[in-house]
């Protein structure tokens, strides 16, 4: 089986490190199978401090396990420790995966490599990215990077880890791979890193009620509390004093490095998570729900079509996002039909579409119909709101202004991890012009692994409603094919 799976991974094991051609018999340490940190003890001769057991009693007892640590904590020690504990303990396999191939060889595997020399009686073949155990097809170690283990999914054996390293930088499609293949009873998931961004599948699981989720600051460390190198090589009361003197205590930086817990936002995000979920507080107590009814009703469409980005909905009336529906793999003629049936649904309403690429096809349908339709195009100039020079576009000044409203306390949203994640996945600078601009949306499809299609179609709504109320000359709206639109009026529903 091991054969198989190297094969459906495309990679070498890399140079042979180490064997053990007088290794003890399997059957000696299943004696171990519920005690990871005595097999760690008494078989690997490694001593863990107190966090490092806690998380080794987690992993043992509960099916997905994440840590979100200091720098200097030990997690990869015993990753790679529990790792050997579940092979030879428990006769199982164990998936090592993390973003960077230096993180899972050297850094994960190289711990492998140091508790497999140090027993000296384990049996296998031990390289560079794999521990082999003979003829034993059920157990062993295989490693690789997070970009390879899509080529997991459906592989399977009766006892399976899998362990995430730096887990906050391991793409969506990796944490799902391997879920797919820790799906038996006896199977676990271990996820560990440090919590640098407030988003993305690590952040999302160290909050999430199914997994046991464990924090280790650096004033839990055996270092830190007795103020002396206690354990070589771990976080030191000098690298902490150096982190407060350099960002203060209450920066992102000392959060995510020093105190084990994931930052507010990152020094360049567009939004604050705080802010965000504020914002769902809001929506869940109805708190702007009386300022919206006078508002007007904003539907606002980000459409795709067959590709993997998804078509949104954003049904909205003034402060507070009502509704956001999403669906994929849909025509122009359906997703045209889905804006029809909410119209229906809530009447008159400002109707306004992403007009690049496929939304010209959907604002010809809608035309077609009677609706009268707004095109948002974020690359065009940021007219219609005050102070347009501030901005490098309009997608700029419609994120900024959404950013101000969720800063301000002025906007309630329904819960949906998709919009947190990309609000406070989006980066902003200001540019050698002195104005405001968003970094490219490649880059964040990048650190996604998506397109931000509900970020957008919410700013495009706030954009919209921001325009309508810019004084200006005259009465009612009119799309024309340049994607610019003209008025000659407020914006007021008749």
């Amino acid at each position: 089986m091991h054969k198989q799976a190297i094969e459906r991974i495309g990679r070498d094991l890399g140079d042979l490190l180490a064997s053990h051609d007088r290794g003890r018999s399997l059957d000696e340490f299943s004696r171990y199978a519920d005690d990871p940190i005595g097999f760690i003890r008494d078989v690997l001769h490694g001593e863990p401090w107190g966090r490092q057991e806690e998380i080794a009693e987690a992993v043992r007892e509960s099916p997905l396990t994440v840590v979100r640590s200091c720098n200097g904590a030990g997690k990869d020690w015993l990753a790679a420790r529990l790792a050997l504990w579940w092979v030879y303990a428990r006769g199982g396999l164990a998936l090592v995966t993390g973003p960077t191939e230096r993180q899972v060889r050297e850094v994960v595997m190289g711990e492998v490599a140091r508790a497999f020399r140090k027993a000296e009686d384990l049996p296998g073949e031990l390289y560079q990215m794999a521990l082999r155990l003979g003829r034993e097809e059920r157990a062993g170690i295989l490693a690789f990077t997070s970009t390879e283990s899509s080529k997991l999914t459906g592989f399977h054996a009766p006892r399976v880890m899998a362990i995430l390293t730096e887990a906050q930088g391991v793409e969506d499609f990796a944490w799902e791979g391997l879920l797919a293949c820790a799906t038996g009873a006896q199977d676990r998931l271990l996820a560990v890193g440090n919590p640098l961004v407030p988003s993305g599948k690590f952040f999302e699981v160290s909050r999430s009620e199914g997994w046991k989720s464990i924090r280790i600051p650096a004033t839990d460390h055996p270092n830190l509390l007795e103020g002396r190198e206690v354990i070589p090589g771990g976080v030191t009361v000098e690298f902490a004093e150096r982190m407060a003197a350099e960002y203060g205590e209450e920066s992102g930086v000392y959060r995510a490095r020093v105190a084990g817990e994931f930052p507010d936002e990152s020094e360049d995000a567009l939004c604050a998570r705080s802010w965000i979920d504020a914002a769902v507080e809001r929506w869940e107590s109805g708190e702007l729900d009386g300022r919206s009814r006078l508002e007007p009703m904003v539907l606002s469409l980000d459409p795709a079509r067959f590709g993997p980005d998804a078509s949104v909905l954003i049904v909205m009336q003034g402060p507070v996002v009502r509704e956001i529906q999403s669906w994929t793999k849909k025509g122009l003629n359906e997703t045209a039909g889905r804006v029809l049936t909410k119209l229906d649904e809530v009447g008159p309403a400002i109707v306004v579409v992403d007009e690049p690429g496929l939304g010209g096809g959907v604002i010809d349908r809608l035309a077609e119909q009677g609706v009268e339709v707004v095109a948002y195009n974020g690359g065009r100039r940021a007219e219609l709101v005050p102070n347009p020079e501030r901005f490098r576009n309009r997608r700029a000044a419609a994120y900024w202004m959404l950013r101000q409203r969720l800063e301000d306390g002025e906007l309630a949203l329904p819960p949906n991890d998709q919009l947190a994640d990309e609000l406070t996945t989006i980066r902003w600078r200001v540019n050698s012009s002195g104005q405001i601009a968003l970094e490219p949306k490649d880059r964040v499809r990048e650190r996604l692994g998506r397109s931000p299609d509900t970020a957008d179609a919410l700013a495009a709504a706030v954009w919209v409603q921001e325009a309508a109320a810019a004084p200006v000359p005259s009465a009612e709206i009119v799309w024309d094919p340049t994607g610019m639109f003209t008025r000659a009026g407020d914006w007021a529903l008749s």
